[in-house]
């Protein structure tokens, strides 16, 4: 991949005034496709061009409602979009993490930036924001904005109100420009945004749900060419509005909410107390899947009603909501909190990747049956859940980004000591596909590009990952998961309740042609046993050890005072226990590793005496 640095947008200089850590902007830029993503953005906006400005900016629907011009299709036809209409820390495990919380991580959202697109702009002199709205785009003050930017990043001077990350920064563009800005701020190293809207036009064609088109399409180029692009969206409120013929809410998520890479948030009705799947019941109003190719879709469900934050009517307005926009901040929020929690442990973030899988892998259970549904997703987000095998990395759990290559597999052992379940997941960002533009009615091709495979195997057993299996008809929606072979999600989740006490190899594979011949994936182990010593820091007795700098680029430096041995012997091992790296060094005060030939990543320096004896390890990041 070519990577351009340099960028001449004009919000680029916002952006860099913003919280986030120059250094990490430059390391996510750098494993960031910007020349595409640039292309990205000009081929559209040069296709916008041909067709002028649209006859009306704004139209209102037969029930009143407000829809604003987004873009032409290829057709020339006007695209409008709506927004997703208007306690959710608590329900979401939230509160635990943020400042104050009981888990003692007292996370505020420091050094995360998110980016909003909304119809109008976000009141940014309300006392919750305390200057840290950023206006990319310019136009008048709105509710809907205003809103959403205070579940993100409310400041909670009135605690009812407090934001998800309340330190935490946003740069607010508006929807007219999104196709044009998004790869624009990926490209300068954005990770997480937030979409409270549904594009498609006014009047309900139900044929044109869960159909994976040039906007899904285009969606998922940003991500697979800006792999720490986190993008969350609202499922949207169609689910009380009549247009499945059948009178249910399946099959009603809208072009922008069929994506493969983004996170899709369903609403769901207050949690006051989480005892079990019954605790979580769906909104009455926002929108079901699957995608027309059977996907898993919402991914996650999270409270969407009763919300109460920011107004636009003066600096200290507050006012109530319901939607799934209200809903989708709410896991933006919570997943800025986890990529600082992570980034003050590893000194990186997480790539999107491995921010998806790990929340979709500890949801709370939702639902009638086990599993995954096309209503509630993988589950009920719970933000502590996640934060717990970020803390425990190492120990029970183990969070590892990996790259498979064409024709070849990918094993590690683990051991369960059978008292606690097993999960297993991998998440990868895959490329986009080609719409079938097929006119079939729910057309069930596979949009899977890159058909990565799960398995974990003991001596007894073979054990396969969730999945939902379509019947003939493609319309057996409240069908139960089931495990086998998934071939459809670019997701896959094995969970064993009560898997025996030993060893067994965790087995990833894949099926045909892998495009581009490699297909980065994450890989999140949560219930296992590891040797203690792959993640204590031992310090030496009577001496210290300093190694620099970390993160490192080529050469890492370790300074050792007084060594207990004239021979020292050093290992760079990754997060699967292999090592990647060996050498020996007589005793000097400072030795150098050459590290160059790594790949980009957290690994472990285990520093052992000439008997062998494990005298240090310390954690290191490469760039």
């Amino acid at each position: 991949m070519k990577k351009i640095i340099a960028l001449i947008f004009v919000f680029v200089i916002a952006m860099e005034m913003n919280a986030q850590n120059q250094t990490d902007r430059e390391y996510i830029i750098s494993q960031t496709n910007v020349e595409r993503l640039m292309e990205l953005s000009n081929e559209f906006a040069e296709a916008q061009r041909k067709f002028g400005k649209p006859l009306k900016e704004k139209i209102i629907d037969q029930r009143g409602v407000e829809h604003y011009f987004s873009h032409f299709d290829a057709q020339g036809k006007p695209v409008y979009f709506s927004l997703e209409n208007e306690t959710a820390a608590q329900a979401s495990s939230i509160d635990h993490i943020r400042i104050g919380g009981d888990s003692g991580l007292d996370l505020d959202g420091s050094g995360v930036v998110f980016a909003i697109w909304e119809g109008s702009n976000p009141r940014v002199t309300h006392q919750e924001f305390d200057g840290r709205i950023n206006l990319i785009d310019t136009t008048v003050i709105n509710h809907h904005a205003t809103h959403v930017s205070g579940i993100l990043i409310a400041t909670g001077i009135q605690a009812q109100a407090g934001g998800m990350a309340p330190l935490a920064n946003i740069d607010a563009f508006t929807t007219m420009g999104w196709a044009n800005e998004i790869p624009v701020w990926a490209a300068n190293g954005g990770m997480i945004n937030n979409h409270s809207y549904t594009l498609g036009n006014p009047g309900a064609d139900y044929v044109q749900y869960g159909v994976y088109d040039d906007i899904s399409k285009l969606w998922d180029d940003y991500s697979y060419n800006a792999p720490y692009l986190i993008m969350c969206t609202g499922a949207s409120n169609n689910g009380s509005q009549g247009y499945n013929p059948d009178n249910s809410r399946f099959d009603l998520l809208p072009r922008n909410k069929l994506g493969k890479n983004s996170i899709v948030i369903g609403a769901c009705n207050e949690v006051w107390d989480y005892t079990g799947p019954s605790s979580v019941s769906q909104a009455s109003f926002t929108s079901w899947g699957p995608t027309d190719d059977w996907r898993i879709k919402p991914d996650i469900s999270a409270v969407g009603v009763n919300s109460y934050s920011t107004r636009e009517d003066s600096d200290t307005d507050y006012g109530t909501g319901q939607g799934s926009s209200y809903a989708s901040p709410v896991v933006a929020g919570g997943l800025g909190l986890l990529q600082q929690h992570y980034h003050n442990l590893n000194g990186i973030y997480m790539k999107a990747a491995t921010a998806k899988g790990l929340i979709l892998s500890t949801t709370d259970e939702a639902g009638a049956h086990d599993g995954p549904d096309f209503s509630n997703g993988w589950g009920l987000f719970n933000a502590q859940k996640a934060a717990k095998v970020i803390s425990n990395d190492g120990t029970t759990a183990m969070i590892s980004e990996l790259s498979l290559l064409q024709n070849e597999s990918y094993s590690i052992d683990i051991t369960t000591d059978g008292t606690q379940p097993l999960t297993v997941a991998i998440s990868w960002t895959d490329p986009s596909a080609e719409p079938t533009n097929s006119g079939i009615h729910n057309d069930p091709t596979p949009m899977l590009v890159n058909d990565l495979d799960l398995r974990v195997l003991s001596q007894s057993t073979e054990y396969f990952p969730w999945m939902m299996e379509p019947n003939a008809a493609f319309d057996n929606y409240n069908t139960p998961a089931t495990k086998g072979d998934n071939y459809r999600d670019n997701i896959e989740v094995i969970f064993e309740e009560n898997i025996e006490a030993g060893v067994h190899t965790v087995q990833i594979s894949h099926k045909g042609d892998l495009l581009f011949g490699s297909q980065d994936f994450s890989l999140i182990i949560n219930g296992i046993v590891l040797e203690p010593t792959s993640v204590s820091e031992i310090n030496l007795l009577n001496s210290e050890i300093v190694v620099y700098p970390n993160p490192i680029d080529d050469v890492l430096k370790i300074d050792i005072q007084s060594p207990p041995s004239k021979l020292l012997k050093i290992d760079v091992l990754d997060l699967t226990g292999r090592t990647q790296l060996h050498a020996q060094y007589p005793y000097n005060n400072t030795l150098e590793l050459e590290v160059s030939t790594l790949s980009s990543g957290i690994y472990f320096l285990n520093i052992r005496n000439e008997e062998n004896a494990l005298i240090g390890v310390e954690k290191i990041v490469i760039n």
